[in-house]
């Protein structure tokens, strides 16, 4: 096939040489754990709500920034019927040099988005605004690998496609092989990621952050775009590039986890931004950079001359970020 011809990456369930299933126990022979099996879990705690298409210019990134909490658990006795698991109880004491997490971006069906229905928690992308399906399917949905027959061959590497893949549904004998994530009926398969439409910080480290009364580890990513409209979907990967682990695959995903749905509007469909969290608040307050509002904000009204939603108000982000 030629690589041209989209942005789709075409690797398997799991990463290749990765021996044990994502999420297991390991253990670690140099860096911070050193003689210690660890197992380690993600957990999306704050959701992208809603973004805007990015082209050029004027790069909008989503909306509240996602956060995953990141937790580690000792595993004692290993291998005997006594083994048991302890989360670490102080997190202070880690040294999080080496620790990174990534991020993946996979389309969704509009249909999913709205099943999430409207709440605090859960996607703005659940409320309706015409491009949600409302017939549920009944069978099995994936995104085929290369749904755009009429894709150019000469299109660069990379090129983002700019429409929605078209919906497949699965007959008997045709269930992709790669699926990796399943939401209700919808197949998630790696060959339907669409990482590289993906912008800003893909890579980013844990800060320590006071969470309920305990000082945790959380990655955030206050710096991340889509170029194109559509509802898709985060899958986070952790990793320790400083620290190795016995067996033949010395630096494994540790962890994953798939987000909650969000939509990405276009310009003119945008419906605007909230104030920002609690948590959003909490986080700048430990020096990460996000993207601070005091008060929700409202597209205005279109009209001949460029529309001021993108000007940032004094003091309304966070270490210095301009856009």
């Amino acid at each position: 096939m030629n690589p041209g011809r989209e942005p789709r990456q075409t690797t398997g369930p799991y990463p290749i040489g990765q021996q044990k299933p994502i999420g297991s126990a390991v253990t670690f022979v140099s860096g911070k754990f050193a003689g210690k099996t660890i197992r380690t879990e993600l957990h999306e705690i704050q959701k992208a709500k809603l973004g805007r298409k990015y082209a050029k210019v004027d790069r909008r990134p989503l909306d509240p920034p996602p956060i995953v909490l990141l937790k580690y658990f000792v595993v004692e006795n290993v291998g005997t019927p006594e083994e048991y698991e302890q989360e670490i109880d102080n997190y202070q004491t880690i040294q999080n040099v080496g620790i990174m997490c990534c991020l993946d971006l996979f389309p969704v069906p509009g249909y999913l988005a709205e099943a999430a229905g409207p709440s605090s928690s859960s996607p703005a992308g659940s409320e309706t605004h015409g491009h949600i399906f409302r017939n549920r399917p009944t069978e099995l949905t994936y995104f085929p690998l290369h749904p755009f027959n009429t894709t150019p061959a000469e299109m660069p590497p990379f090129q983002v496609p700019r429409r929605q893949p078209l919906l497949q549904t699965v007959t008997s004998g045709e269930q992709p092989r790669d699926v990796v994530h399943r939401i209700e009926q919808h197949l998630v398969t790696e060959s339907s990621k669409l990482t590289p439409a993906l912008v800003g910080e893909k890579f980013v480290e844990p800060v320590l952050v006071d969470y309920k009364g305990k000082g945790r580890l959380m990655f955030v990513f206050g710096d991340v775009a889509v170029q194109r409209e559509g509802t898709f979907m985060l899958r986070y990967r952790a990793f320790d590039i400083w620290s190795l682990v016995s067996g033949p695959d010395q630096h494994p995903v540790l962890a994953e986890s798939y987000g909650a749905i969000f939509r990405v509007y276009s310009t003119r469909d945008f419906p605007g931004l909230q104030a920002s969290t609690e948590l959003t608040k909490a986080v700048s307050r430990y020096g990460v950079r996000v993207t601070m509002r005091d008060s929700e904000r409202k597209p205005k009204a279109r009209t001949g001359t460029r529309s001021d939603s993108n000007c940032q108000s004094s003091g309304e982000e966070s270490g210095g970020k301009q856009k």
